[in-house]
């Protein structure tokens, strides 16, 4: 049973979200989940929650949500019991070597024991893993080819001392909400407070109307204003020169690339900011001794993302500020989690060789080589989120391959499976969650009971590995509640006494700061020419965002951007109905003008088309979007529109320049006007 605060059970939310925010557990009289509470006691959501996860109980008690097994039977998902799937499984897996089986897995859950536990049976299998780069390597990567360490400033302290706050490419309303409150008092405060971002998000009009300032970029000109601002903190001798000389690599060569190649005039032109917004951040960085630089991660998945991160990160170094930079905070909690997923099982995989890891953002095209006989699913929606979704989607869907879902809801991937095994939600199962956007870590005891026949991640693939034959003692038998004690026992060296006893109790636990010997660099120093990937790199650059498979501003004018939404977090979300009535019909915003050249008005449709496929969706418009963009909000009901496809189907399969990263916000379209009944 769940520790309690307020006499209530302890969790915290699961969803790939930075807040990662602290929830008490209402139950009802059958122990099922009634809703969820935020918990005042965690120091970073303070008791609130967002509207997503505050209305969370209707997506666990959601008419369609998975209830028991289903096994495909003359091409239909039919109701069938726990042994009958699993022996259907066992057939069809049994004696296929390791480079025939992949697993697909991403970030339905957070959680660091059930989100990697099905990895123990997939070792077990040697089976073929995914690279994981769908999301924010490239960030990563530029953000440790310069600057080392994923930690960054502990923000809950050190915002309250900033004398100025920069938001680089996050639409915090959006998608960071614990934030926002914060961007509040400080700008209460009277502390400047600038976001940046490529449309004016309902961020940038809260902001402003606390006094703060907007200033919206050309999509993929962010290297370029870094680019510009250092510039011009070297010609203003506003540059921290004796910062570079002691704790940079490559300090003189930045210097040199920047001066005098990108003046004022240039900057604008560029990125289409106005001379008076770049200036008035430029001086607001010159006077600042104490700021603190918040970067997103979505903004860098395009195809020169990597350089984009890079640059951000040298322009902090160029001001003697490096230390003050935050992207996620993934590397101050540094838990083992192999104890879980057992890697070491591989190497013992008889007669099953290691294969390397495929590309997953290139995974339609891998699935089309056909080499694969079974592919396992699990926290993931692959047909909804990785690019190229409709070669993805006849990738799995193809008869040659046996797909295995663990999913709470009947998904775009799950409704293409051979086998569906219904999963819990997070308050039913036990599970240790920490952030990348905050120092809090936060054990969940599991609270509550299944409404029907779900199975989370251990007790699923637990169950299978048994099946399979893997039944030595200690692999596929344990308890998830003895898992997570094993976990907090292999990691009790990051917990002080305090800490750890108060994390077993349930509570939420800001862990102490953790030592590091150096930066993280090669050089243990900033990086402002140094390695990612063993690539040698010059000085951070601005490079163009066009062509190379992302398409041609020629053939495709409009640029696609793919925002979060304020109403759904995931694909799950499209099965709670309240969910689905806020974020109302799928919707393609236009710039009113551009509206008026394409001949389309509110109410219209348009299809989105590119070389990688099409979608109709209705037509609104807003000033807040630059010319020549087009803007959708969240995942798109694939059942509300004809070509019964999502977003994804309109993104290319490309790599971004480090990190082997999605280039989702580099996608381009064309309009085509959709006559009255037409599909």
């Amino acid at each position: 049973m769940s520790p309690s605060s307020q006499g209530l059970p302890t969790a915290a939310c699961p969803l790939d979200c930075p807040d990662a925010c602290g929830v008490l557990v209402e139950r009802d009289e059958r122990g099922q989940l009634a809703r969820l509470r935020g918990n005042p006691a965690h120091p970073w959501s303070r008791g609130s929650l967002c509207g997503k996860t505050a209305i969370f109980h209707e997506v666990v008690h959601a008419p369609n949500r998975i209830a028991t097994p289903l096994v495909r039977k003359g091409g239909v998902l039919v109701r069938a019991s726990w042994d009958e799937a699993l022996d259907v499984i066992a057939r069809r897996v049994d004696g296929l070597a390791g480079e025939e089986l992949l697993a697909l897995w991403y970030g339905g859950t957070m959680g660091q024991v059930q989100r990697p536990f099905p990895l123990r049976l997939m070792h077990a299998l040697g089976a073929t893993l995914i690279d994981g780069t769908i999301c924010d390597s490239t960030a990563e990567a530029g953000f440790r080819s310069v600057l080392g360490h994923v930690v960054g400033p502990h923000l809950g302290v050190e915002l309250p001392r900033a004398d100025l706050v920069v938001v680089w490419g996050c639409d915090v309303a959006r998608t960071h909400q614990h934030l926002l409150p914060r961007l509040k008092e400080a700008a209460q405060r009277g502390v400047p407070v600038f976001i940046i971002d490529v449309w004016r998000t309902e961020t940038i009009h809260k902001v402003e109307a606390w006094g703060g300032h907007g200033l919206v970029v050309r999509p993929g000109t962010d290297a370029a204003l870094a680019l510009g601002l250092a510039a011009r903190a070297f010609d203003l001798r506003a540059a921290d020169l004796a910062y570079l000389r002691e704790h940079c690599v490559g300090g003189a060569e930045w210097r040199a690339h920047v001066a005098g190649a990108w003046p004022m005039q240039r900057v604008c032109d560029v990125t289409g900011a106005t001379k008076e917004a770049v200036s008035a951040l430029s001086d607001a960085l010159h006077a600042a001794r104490a700021p603190i630089i918040k970067t997103g991660i979505g903004w860098t998945r395009r195809r020169n993302g990597g350089e984009a991160m890079r640059a951000v990160c040298a322009l902090a170094a160029t001001l003697g500020h490096a230390d003050r930079v935050h992207f996620e905070s993934s590397d101050h909690f540094a838990l083992d989690k192999t104890g879980v997923s057992m890697p070491e099982l591989r190497q013992n995989a008889a007669q099953r060789p290691a294969t390397a890891p495929i590309s997953h953002v290139r995974l339609g095209h891998e699935l089309e080589a056909r080499r694969f006989r079974a592919a396992f699913v699990w926290a993931h929606n692959p047909v909804a989120t990785v690019p190229d979704a409709a070669r993805v989607r006849a990738g799995l869907a193809h008869e040659d391959l046996f797909l295995v879902v663990h999913e709470l809801m009947p998904t775009e991937t799950a409704r293409i499976a051979d086998v569906v095994l219904p999963a819990t939600a997070f308050v039913e199962h036990s599970d240790v969650y920490t952030s990348y956007g905050h120092h809090t870590l936060q054990v969940a005891w599991k609270s509550c009971t299944t409404p029907a026949e779900q199975r989370s991640n251990v007790d699923t693939f637990s169950a299978l590995g048994r099946r399979l034959g893997f039944t030595e003692p200690g692999l596929f038998d344990q308890d998830e509640d003895v898992l997570v004690g094993e976990f907090l026992a292999r990691n009790r060296a990051r917990f002080n006494d305090d800490e750890y006893r108060r994390a077993v109790q349930g509570e939420p636990v800001e862990l102490a700061p953790r030592s590091f010997a150096d930066r993280g660099t090669p050089s243990g120093k900033v990086e402002l020419s140094g390695t990612s990937d063993g690539r040698q790199l010059g000085p951070p650059d601005h490079i163009e965002d066009s062509e190379a498979g992302t398409g041609s501003p020629a053939r495709e004018p409009y640029q696609l951007l793919l925002a979060p939404s304020y109403a759904t977090h995931n694909s799950t979300y499209l099965h709670s109905s309240r969910h689905v009535a806020r974020m109302g019909a799928p919707t393609a915003w236009l710039h009113p003008d551009d509206a008026r050249v394409e001949g389309l008005a509110p109410g219209a449709r348009v299809r989105l088309v590119n070389e990688h496929g099409a979608l109709t969706l209705g037509v609104d418009v807003t000033e807040d979007l630059p010319r020549h963009t087009v803007r959708i909000d969240g995942f798109v009901d694939v059942d509300a529109v004809p070509e019964a496809v999502g977003a994804s189907a309109l993104v290319a399969p490309a790599l971004s320049d480090l990190g082997a990263g999605s280039c989702v916000y580099s996608a381009r379209v064309r309009l085509e006007q959709v006559e009255n009944g037409a599909h």
